[in-house]
């Protein structure tokens, strides 16, 4: 695993001179082609927000016409760092330890633009660690000798799991075994006894509890405070060159935001979702409520959380060196001024 991802962070390295390029290129005529990385929804907005832009073009004016928008799905975050690289993305959805990364390995030039999803904010949903009922497993110590799965080494919820079962004398491979299984198979794997910590997110918790089989051993809020679970990312020399086709896209998207948070339009928010995943919209009805994750309706990323994790991060040797987040990887300007034109102040 460690030696693919320093593969593809050297190849991201050896294309970062690419970056400019493409960069310049897409000065072209028309409207600015924005391709922006997503993972999971309806965690993620951004692959709704093409379908909101038909159904209300009001509340998105300016799709198709200063930028067009695509939502490009990638499996994690090291991918989206060579495509950043090579020039075939404009906006990362990024764990700010991914952040570090590009900046520090593939020596990429990032700022953080934007909030995509926070977790363990107070009253919102947070990551839970979960193990079988009849585990025998009642306190962090029952892990030792135990099998952990994450999602995905070296990301978000693994350094919280590691910094939590650290904090109760369990390290890595010396007390536990770690195995990468994603998402959606974290539930199966506990309740089949291939392992005996799971990672569940949503919307895999609420069958978890409906179930009543397992039992929450922790959160990762409880592990690390509320964190930046995903942020958006975009290189300087991108938001130098397209500044005002960004601002047009950061009001549209603060408006989609805002959309799809409000109460009012729960049911067709819910339709949308529905449509997108295949789910159905009952099994959606934690989706963009205090049971999901937090989202900012300014769009504002939660800054120190973000540092907290890049420095944890080097702690636990998940990152060989430190990162100053502020100033130099943030720019906030892109949905300041964004806000601005929508609210007037």
């Amino acid at each position: 695993m460690r030696r693919h991802t320093r593969a593809l962070l050297a190849l991201a390295a050896a294309f970062s001179i690419l970056g400019g390029a493409a960069s310049a290129r897409a000065q072209s005529a028309g409207p600015l082609p924005i391709r922006i990385a997503w993972t999971v929804t309806p965690g993620q907005l951004i692959p709704l927000l093409g379908e909101l832009a038909k159904r209300h073009p009001e509340l998105m004016p300016h799709q198709g016409k200063s930028y067009a928008a695509e939502a490009v799905h990638f499996n994690g975050s090291t991918q989206q760092i060579t495509a950043m690289a090579a020039g075939e993305l404009e906006v990362a959805a990024f764990a700010p330890s991914s952040l570090a990364l590009a900046v520090t390995n593939a020596h990429l030039d990032m700022r953080v633009v934007s909030d995509v999803i926070q977790n363990g904010v107070p009253g919102y949903f947070s990551i839970e660690y979960m193990v079988r009922a009849d585990s025998g497993i009642g306190r962090i110590e029952d892990l030792k000798g135990k099998i952990v799965a994450t999602n995905a080494i070296g990301g978000a919820a693994d350094l919280a799991a590691k910094k939590m079962l650290l904090g109760h004398g369990l390290e890595a491979t010396r007390d536990y075994q770690v195995v990468e299984i994603a998402f959606p198979n974290n539930l199966a794997a506990v309740e089949e006894k291939k392992i005996d910590l799971a990672t569940i997110n949503m919307p895999f918790a609420i069958a978890a509890h409906r179930q009543g089989n397992l039992k929450t051993l922790f959160t990762m809020g409880q592990a690390v405070g509320p964190s930046q679970l995903q942020l958006w990312a975009m290189t300087a020399g991108f938001i130098q060159a397209h500044r005002p086709a960004l601002v047009d896209f950061f009001e549209d998207h603060i408006r989609g935001v805002r959309w799809f948070l409000d109460p009012r339009n729960r049911a067709e928010a819910l339709a949308i979702a529905a449509g997108f995943t295949r789910q159905k919209p009952e099994d959606l009805a934690y989706a963009f409520t205090h049971q999901d994750f937090y989202r900012s309706p300014d769009c504002v990323p939660d800054l120190a959380a973000i540092q907290k994790e890049i420095d944890m991060s080097v702690e636990l040797g998940i990152l060989s060196q430190p990162v100053k987040l502020a100033p130099a990887y943030v720019d906030l300007s892109l949905i300041r001024d964004a806000k601005r034109r929508i609210d007037g102040k």
